[in-house]
């Protein structure tokens, strides 16, 4: 059974217009690390979203949760201990150097260390992070981005459709794309969601962005093969894998 967390991303994820009950789940994402505090409350969210109590009520019986607010608050902060535990659980015995040695890439462990370690290092300084993608590569990195939440980080995916979205220097972009194109287009694009202003890593399997002059992102790796879909994604799990429990042994439990 998922954790409440996980059932307000994958809710959230599966939005597919800006209507009150995705300003509602993202109200709860962004303030997610405050819900132990007076800030996450009924009141404030309604304040913040304009949202009626029958609003709130309907996403919460979505949830499958208590339509009394404070009582979901409780739940979802237990629940933040027990998928915690989850994740000790999972993480024992792993190893950064036991994952890289079990997956293709076109660079040494050690080349594939410092990369991973500056990625994490970007992730904890940045305020926000947007994954971005198609939907497959999305569905594998919902793990990920549930992980990272309980830990402290807003991580969101990126939908079209809500033109309020304005990055800074505060975010940072995860984009996923086997040719690199559309990542490339969305960098240099989306100018009114502001995407230059963010720190950004590309996944991609062309080799071209990893070169200087064809370079659009702070971050590039380079997944192997040529464009194939299935060993192409299988990939983009391990990098994930490496980036959380890189993240968790270095700034979690570090």
């Amino acid at each position: 059974m998922d954790v409440i967390l996980a059932k307000i991303i994958k809710y959230l994820n599966g939005c597919m217009y800006y209507d009150m009950t995705y300003i509602i789940l993202k109200w709860m994402l962004d303030h997610y690390i405050e819900m132990d505090e007076d800030s996450f409350s009924m009141e404030n969210l309604m304040k913040d979203t304009g949202a009626s109590e029958e609003d709130v009520h309907k996403v919460l019986r979505g949830l499958e949760e208590s339509e009394d607010f404070e009582a979901f608050k409780k739940r979802l902060w237990q629940y933040q201990s027990i998928r915690l535990d989850q994740i000790r659980a999972r993480m024992i015995g792993l190893s950064l150097e036991d994952i890289m040695q079990d997956m293709e890439k076109n660079e040494t462990d050690a080349e594939m260390r410092v990369k991973i370690e500056a990625i994490c290092d970007c992730l904890d300084r940045s305020k926000r992070i947007f994954l971005v993608g198609a939907v497959y590569p999305m569905a594998i990195a919902t793990e990920f981005q549930t992980d990272l939440n309980i830990f402290g980080k807003d991580v969101q995916q990126y939908h079209a459709f809500d033109k309020t979205l304005k990055l800074d220097e505060n975010d940072m972009l995860i984009l996923i794309s086997a040719t690199g194109r559309s990542a490339e287009y969305f960098i240099k694009n989306k100018k009114e969601i502001n995407p230059s202003a963010a720190k950004s890593l590309i996944i991609t399997q062309n080799r071209k962005y990893d070169e200087d002059e064809f370079r659009v992102s702070d971050f590039t790796i380079i997944l192997p093969g040529r464009f194939d879909g299935i060993n192409g994604n299988y990939q983009v799990m391990k990098i994930f894998d490496l980036l959380r429990l890189s993240y968790y042994q270095r700034y979690y439990l570090g």
